[in-house]
């Protein structure tokens, strides 16, 4: 279900099911223990993707927190189109998408991209 949010999956699904019960044969009802079971997991995959989605939160929050500490600090780290091992003097940090970045001397530097972290030369 790539690309596919339970919300839309579970509007189709009720969507197909009202057709369905629209159209159901009357000497052949529809089964509703298997429509309840599909509408159960229905429900547990949003959950599910709810708490994924609060966890990715949980863990930015706690990536910033860690961030926050190192502004003022000298790093070490890879250039992403050189993988030159490059060091700078870390003035800000900042969110882009999920992602937390650091301006290092002028240049945006990903977390993944530090190999090093000390205290700044007086």
């Amino acid at each position: 279900m790539d690309g596919i949010s339970s919300s839309t999956a579970r509007t189709d699904y009720l969507q197909l099911l009202t057709v369905s019960l629209k159209n159901q044969d009357p000497m052949d009802p529809v089964d509703q223990e298997k429509m309840v079971n599909d509408l159960t997991q229905f429900s547990i995959l949003e959950g599910i993707e709810n708490l994924n989605s609060s966890f990715g939160q949980f863990m930015q929050m706690q990536q910033l927190s860690e961030s926050v500490g190192m502004i003022g600090k000298s790093v070490e780290y890879t250039h992403p189109i050189t993988g030159e091992l490059q060091s700078g003097t870390v003035s800000e940090l900042f969110t882009s998408g999920n992602e937390v970045r650091l301006m290092v001397d002028g240049a945006t530097v990903g977390m993944d991209q530090i190999t090093r972290i000390s205290e700044a030369a007086a």
